[in-house]
């Protein structure tokens, strides 16, 4: 009888691995990683200890993180967002501003790839696009007092206009101007 159920046990094992799903299925390799190769390599040639812990962070970021990034809005505004463009964009930049209600999340089946902040980090009226890196699970809120937004991770990834090949309005009438769709909603 104990042999039948061992036998039986081994059985049920065996078929769990031919059928279950491995649970780190849906995150391809980090060698692969466009985000992991430029954090390494950033991290390769930093000098400054400050930027190095920010690289640091966001090599753990990416090593444990999801295989997407998610953004969070907690301002009183709508926030405008990058994400994958759609096949019917005919646009030449590498991917598509839309906005993220007050109070949403971005769907986890869609990968946030960064932010626009129209007055900059700062509030410095410098406009800017923040990439995200894989894995970065990003909540924005806004400083009551001085109406800035401020993140909760250490930012690296700091673009303006022509430095990436991204849309980075550079007036308030220009992003105005844009019709940007609604990014996914968890």
């Amino acid at each position: 009888m104990k042999f039948l159920q061992a036998i039986l046990v081994a059985l049920i094992l065996l078929s769990n691995l031919a059928i279950a799903q491995p649970s780190f299925a849906n995150k391809p390799p980090l060698t692969s990683n466009p985000d992991y190769i430029a954090v390494t390599n950033d991290l390769a040639k930093a000098t400054d200890p400050t930027e190095i812990a920010k690289l640091q962070f966001e090599k753990y970021v990416i090593e444990t993180g999801e295989s997407f990034a998610e953004c969070r809005n907690l301002t009183a505004n709508p926030l405008p967002v990058y994400g994958k463009k759609s096949k019917l964009d005919g646009s030449t930049f590498d991917n598509t501003l839309y906005t993220l209600p007050s109070g949403g999340t971005t769907n986890e089946d869609w990968n946030c790839q960064g932010i626009y902040l129209e007055k900059g980090l700062n509030n410095d009226g410098q406009p800017v696009a923040i990439k995200l890196v894989t894995g970065t699970q990003m909540v924005a809120k806004a400083d009551p007092e001085t109406g800035a937004i401020n993140l909760n991770f250490p930012v690296t990834r700091i673009f303006k206009n022509s430095e990436i090949n991204w849309l980075i309005p550079t007036t308030t009438e220009e992003l105005s101007a844009l019709t940007l769709p609604q990014a996914p909603l968890d």
